[in-house]
């Protein structure tokens, strides 16, 4: 826990040392933005501008399971990933119409599937099953929350058009999991914590954004699940984002 908590913190660091002037076509620059707060610095000045800002993203995306065990069967129509991104930004100018911008932000992700349930045991590790005989699946999904450290490549193509791609990596310090499922015409529900989700993942995104609304692609060959305590399944997402 400690290496991730300084992992964070150098993260957190980092953000706050890099980001880009869009007056200044010359490479170099910095931006720091929070909701609220731009502060930004010339390298063609000295001085400093701090003046209010809206800055962070909006992504809904559905999810499809990748590199699936026998058994389990993510569902993209059900399956979906809500994100507020870069909460905390930062970005430098690496070219008149070139940044690189690293990011902090908030992921949720509901992987569903009806066909068969995720169990947990008495020893905690998650497996797939059948639902059992007489009953009517609702649904079973797996749920994590994660900590997204984006850093991307971004090029305009002017000034309301721009394209961004790169790695991002995941903390997922929490996830659960719940199945429903009718019985004799009764809702029945089986809901578990620490289900050994992956605590450190990296995967790798892309966005087209056209005057603030985009769509987004992002592919994590990661398992969700430690692969000691439940079934193998990795995650690919598309949707839509919105750029404030």
């Amino acid at each position: 826990m400690k290496k991730y908590l300084l992992a964070i913190t150098m993260a957190v660091l980092g953000v706050a040392s890099v980001v880009a002037d869009d007056n200044n076509e010359k490479p170099g620059g910095w931006d720091f933005e929070l909701p609220g707060l731009k502060v930004s610095k010339s390298t063609t000045t000295s001085k400093t501008k701090v003046k209010s800002s809206i800055s962070s993203t909006l992504s809904f995306g559905f999810i499809t399971g990748i590199n699936q065990d026998d058994g389990v069967s993510i569902n993209m129509g059900q399956s979906y990933e809500i994100e507020w991104g870069d909460v905390i930004s930062g970005k430098i100018r690496v070219g008149r119409k070139d940044f690189l911008r690293l990011g902090m932000g908030f992921d949720w992700r509901n992987y569903r599937m009806t066909d068969r349930m995720f169990v947990k045991d008495n020893d905690g590790k998650i497996s797939s099953q059948d639902y059992p005989a007489g009953t009517e699946p609702k649904f079973s999904r797996i749920h994590t929350f994660s900590l997204s450290i984006p850093l991307k490549y971004y090029h305009y193509f002017n000034k309301k058009m721009y394209f961004a791609v790169g790695p991002e990596l995941y903390f997922t310090p929490w996830g659960s999991l719940k199945t429903r499922y009718y019985e004799n015409g009764e809702i029945q529900k089986i809901t578990a914590r620490n289900i050994h989700e992956n605590t450190v993942s990296i995967g790798v995104g892309a966005e087209v954004n056209i005057h603030h609304i985009g769509i987004y692609y992002k592919y994590n060959p990661f398992n969700v699940l430690n692969s000691s305590f439940g079934p193998k399944f990795s995650s690919m997402t598309t949707g839509l984002k919105i750029a404030f």
